[in-house]
Formats: structure tokens, sequence, C-alpha cells
């Protein structure tokens, strides 16, 4: 059984308890973070916390304390209590609102929780299609990583019913916006191209951290407005997450995509940057 962190806590997953009127259980009032650690240690997690500390600003909760030290020390002791020391592993951080009142969110009772397991050997690229709706980008929950996240697993799942590993979403404006569980990188005349928060995709940690990367290495990346029209221009595209890192997009829409040079280079500079 695995072991499971809980304010301060270790305990086995079997004596996990959450209330069943939990507003984070019930209505998705919560936020999460999905972390790659390397060799025992969780990666670029400074960036996740102050993500989801800018979530909390978004949810207009004042209250709620997060240790960055405290938070890595947990992570660390349960990566270790798990025998995940080496190698790849997948951490999630969940803060939920707790029980409470439907109209008052920030009453100070959240609590967290954090888990750990083994990361799976991933496909090396992924198919993807076109999501047959369209993402809100003036919602208020765009860019941050809420509990009610239903949209993106029901596209991964129809995704999957349909032949493909991922689905591709457009905003309400016809705009690029995201894949159901990444951030989207089109590639074209060896420059990198991936959409603006305003699109309504989430604030990627490996998004900023893949353009820092690019950058360093001058290749050149523009964070702009793309259409439809961008897609079918791009030479290639890749996805980007925490944990599976820049992903080769093999094909979409009918077309198949080779392995681009960029690609290679920007996969190869992110696997050096979390072995450090």
């Amino acid at each position: 059984m695995a072991i499971v962190w809980r304010e301060g806590e270790l305990m086995d997953e079997t004596e996990f308890r959450v209330s069943p009127l939990d507003r984070g259980l019930c209505h998705g009032l919560s936020l999460f973070e999905t972390i790659l650690a390397v060799d025992g240690k969780p990666r670029l997690l400074a960036q996740h916390l102050r993500r989801m500390k800018d979530g909390f600003a978004r949810l207009n909760l004042h209250r709620v304390e997060l240790d960055d030290d405290a938070m890595e020390r947990a992570m660390i002791a349960l990566l270790e209590h798990n025998g995940l020391e080496h190698g790849m592993a997948r951490i999630r951080l969940t803060v939920s609102l707790g029980e409470g009142a439907l109209n008052v969110n920030d009453t100070g009772r959240t609590w967290k929780w954090i888990t750990a397991s083994r990361v799976d050997p991933q496909e090396e690229s992924v198919r993807l299609t076109t999501a047959p709706w369209r993402k809100n980008n003036e919602s208020m929950l765009r860019g941050i990583k809420v509990g009610s996240y239903a949209e993106h697993l029901v596209a991964l799942d129809l995704a999957r019913c349909e032949g493909f590993d991922e689905m591709l979403f457009f905003n309400t404006a016809d705009e690029l916006c995201e894949s159901a569980m990444a951030n989207i990188f089109l590639i074209r005349d060896n420059e990198l191209h991936t959409p603006g928060l305003d699109s309504g995709c989430l604030a990627g940690v490996t998004r900023e951290h893949v353009l820092q990367l690019a950058s360093a290495q001058n290749i050149p990346c523009h964070v702009r407005t793309l259409a439809k029209k961008d897609v079918a221009k791009a030479d290639g595209m890749f996805l980007t997450s925490s944990v599976r890192g820049p992903v080769r997009v093999s094909s979409f829409q009918g077309r198949i995509y080779a392995a681009h040079p960029v690609f290679g280079v920007i996969r190869t500079l992110w696997l050096e940057s979390m072995s450090k």
C-alpha cells in the first residue's frame, strides 16, 4: 500500500479519510499541482507553489498558508517512505477548501495532502485530434489548476474512444489554446510558437521552463495569438506537461509529423535540466 502525507502526518492510504461534506470532493473547490520528482527530489517546486498561490488569489483566498520549505521536506519524506528515491516519480499536492458554507470560500479551514507514485514508461509521441467544443477563455478559472477537472478528463477519454491520445482545444474566439492535459507548441521555420495566457490556456510550469531553455539556446520563441491557419502551417508540434516534459505530436488532422530537429533539442535540454 502507498503512503500518503496529510497535514504533517504520514499514513497508509487505507487510513486516509475525507468528509462527505468537503467542498473539494463535492464541488471541485480545490487547487492541485502535479510535480515531477527525479531521484527523490521534486523539480521546479518553487514555480509550482507560486502558481498555486496565484490560484489562491484568483479564488479570493487570503488566509491560506503554504510554506515552501515545509512542502519540500514533506515531499522528500513521502518519496522516501514510498521507495521512490530513484528514477522519476509523480507528486500531487492538493489543497481543498474543506467543509463550509457555499457562499464563503475563505473560511481559513483548508487542508492539504500529498501523494506520490512511480512514473510508468510513456509513449514517445502522441496522436492528436480536435475537441468538439471550445474552451472558455473568459472563464474566471482559466489558467489555474482547480479540482473542477471533469472537462479535461472527458476530453481525454473521448480522444481515447476515437483512437487518439490527446485532444486539442481552441477557445471561443477560435484561437489555439491547449490540449486536455498539456500546453501546446508549434514549430515553424525552426522557431517556436505557443499561445499566450489570454487564450485561456494553463499557465504551465513546463511551458515557461521550455521557453526559458529555448531562449538560452537562441531558439526564437513567439508567445502570441495562434489561429487554425497557423496550426496548418506548422512543420511540427509538441505538448508540454510537468511529468512527461516535451512530447512530440506524431499526427493531427490526418497529417503525419516526422521528428523535428528543434523538438529533439528541446527534449534533450529538458531532460538535462531535470537531472541536475
